[in-house]
């Protein structure tokens, strides 16, 4: 009897933790609906911190090891470079980037990718004509997703439809 008692006891606790697991809350991961619109809004966010000139926003969108390929340029090869290259223009000058369109954005696993239009002014803080930099921009960024699930940009590449004026 005592055996009959201790055997229903443990199936009744083993019937409790199954159940217990079963509605416990479960991990789902993002469709690739939702991956897409997490790429976009950081790209989004990327337009915003230029144009609030909000640096310390900007750079934490990139991943540690991100790369930004700029035109005419050697590529910047991680954060530290990053701000080397970057934090001056945002010191200097207000930014205005406007995302013209995103022609794509896909999701492959882990990775991501948004291929968009864009134009670039900036005006110098201490006075001066707005400068129109790329009129007809274009940009193939590259997202990772972090360990925690953000997207951060893991590579950056633009440039310009125009040709650079040289005099």
């Amino acid at each position: 009897m005592k055996k009959l008692k201790f055997n229903c006891q443990v199936s009744f606790v083993l019937l409790l933790l199954f159940t217990a697991f079963s509605c416990a809350k479960q991990e789902t991961k993002p469709s690739v609906e939702e991956d897409i619109a997490a790429i976009k809004e950081v790209l989004n966010q990327y337009g915003v911190a230029c144009n609030n000139g909000d640096f310390d926003q900007w750079i934490s969108l990139w991943s540690d090891n991100g790369i930004q390929m700029p035109p005419e340029s050697p590529p910047k090869k991680g954060k530290a470079e990053i701000i080397d290259a970057m934090k001056p223009s945002f010191d200097q000058m207000y930014l205005e980037i406007t995302i013209t369109s995103v022609e794509e954005a896909k999701v492959y696993g882990n990775l991501g990718l948004t291929r968009c239009n864009y134009t670039l002014a900036v005006t110098p803080k201490e006075g001066g004509d707005k400068i129109i930099v790329m009129p007809d921009g274009k940009a193939l960024t590259l997202y990772e997703r972090q360990p925690d699930g953000i997207w951060k940009i893991a590579y950056d590449c633009f440039n310009s439809n125009t040709p650079p004026n040289v005099e």
